[in-house]
């Protein structure tokens, strides 16, 4: 595993997944400056995913033919220039489409991002992967207290900071490119003969990228849990600050504080469920996370003090952090031939197709209560646990793995 290539790519998945982050946290602040109902906030997050559930898998397919590796710096760029213009809108509709730009660098991003981190990860790709998503997490995390501090400071105008933070990462991500091509294209030319382990390490690098066999019926039992995952994900992360605001009558700042909290848990969660899918394999860790769900989205329904809600916090970042790196690392095992199709499936859905029921949950929300939405979720739970056992054990190895763990 190339070390420092994984690190740079975490960190620019830090700095494209802050903008997602950052949103829900943002949304109360825009429903305060505008009297937005609970069904239009959850519209906004339904822009930041509706064209990424289209293009995402899209992107992925193009990687898997057309490496482009400066998708990767223009992503994190869009992403953060998106979300920053949302400071300076007035509209609905004008907010709706900065923030619809800012899903489409997310998109752009994670296809090409999470093949390439498959490619330099080696041999060890559980572990590659998770480092890969905890930079994505770790921008879930910063993104609130972004929000809390630079627009509670500045105003609206405080959103600037996102796209200050993009045009670094970019230019950083783009000249670091630009520096492996040049080396790649000039080692053939400069190598020594007896540069063995170089040679060897090349040859790696093409055994693993060697096409293996697409298995799609798995891989579709594999996207309905993934599906299931996101709702509740997209759904946590855009009714936590408002559920602490409109359900337990506290402040805006305990609202984003209490989702830094749940994406806190959740990171370390990703690192606990990377090291336990390496040992155990993937499918068990998916299988375990989605049996914990159910109870624990319906305990946190069921929270009538803040005290409560924040003991469920750390097993609700669990369930819905813990098993992310399996969905991905599973998905790429199941269309070994298309892995920027599986990256960008997996990594879309996380983030995208959730946020096509965020309007739904919102509905649910006007009309019979938060409480109520999140039971909603707690089904959707059991949805996602029932596919994750229909899961064939023998389709990539898995049940071979855990015997010998």
């Amino acid at each position: 595993m190339d070390k420092k290539k994984i690190l740079l790519l975490s960190l620019g998945h830090l700095s494209c997944d802050v903008n997602g982050g950052a949103l829900p946290a943002l949304l109360p602040f825009v429903r305060a400056s505008y009297g937005l109902s609970y069904q239009a906030t959850g519209g906004l997050m339904f822009a930041f995913s509706c064209l990424s559930s289209i293009i995402q898998p899209l992107f992925g397919w193009l990687a898997d033919r057309f490496s482009k590796p400066w998708f990767i710096p223009l992503g994190v760029l869009l992403a953060g220039c998106g979300l920053a213009a949302v400071g300076y809108m007035r509209e609905y509709w004008a907010i709706f489409a900065a923030i619809m730009l800012s899903g489409i660098g997310a998109a752009l991003f994670h296809p090409e991002g999470a093949r390439f981190a498959n490619k330099v990860s080696g041999q060890s790709k559980g572990v590659g992967l998770s480092i890969f998503s905890i930079g994505g997490n770790s921008g879930f995390v910063l993104g609130p207290l972004l929000v809390t501090g630079c627009v509670g400071f500045w105003g609206m105008g405080g959103t600037a900071v996102f796209a200050c933070i993009a045009a670094c990462m970019a230019s950083i991500l783009l000249w670091q490119i630009a520096r492996m091509s040049a080396l790649k294209t000039s080692a053939p030319a400069s190598a020594p003969l007896s540069d063995a382990p170089a040679a060897n390490a090349a040859n790696a690098d093409e055994a693993a990228e060697t096409p293996g066999v697409n298995n799609w019926r798995e891989f579709f039992k594999l996207v309905v849990s993934i599906v299931a995952r996101s709702t509740l994900f997209v759904g946590f992360n855009t009714f936590i600050p408002l559920y602490w605001i409109n359900a337990f009558g506290q402040s805006k700042a305990a609202g984003a504080a209490a989702l830094t909290v749940f994406c806190a848990c959740g990171v370390i969660s990703n690192i606990i469920g990377g090291l336990l899918s390496d040992r155990y394999g993937c499918i068990k860790i998916i299988r375990l996370a989605f049996v914990l769900m159910v109870p624990v989205v319906f305990a946190f329904s069921l929270a009538d003090n803040p005290y409560a809600a924040y003991a469920l916090l750390p097993f609700l970042g669990f369930v819905l952090y813990a098993p992310f790196s399996s969905l991905v690392v599973l998905g790429q095992k199941l269309l070994a031939r298309n892995i920027g199709f599986a990256s960008g499936v997996t990594l879309g859905l996380a983030t995208s197709m959730g946020g096509l029921a965020a309007p739904c949950l919102g509905w649910i929300a006007d009309n019979h209560g938060l409480p109520r939405a999140i039971q909603c979720l707690g089904l959707v739970a059991l949805l996602g646990m029932l596919f994750a056992f229909l899961l064939s054990s023998s389709a990539t190895g898995e049940q071979a793995r855990g015997e010998e763990a």
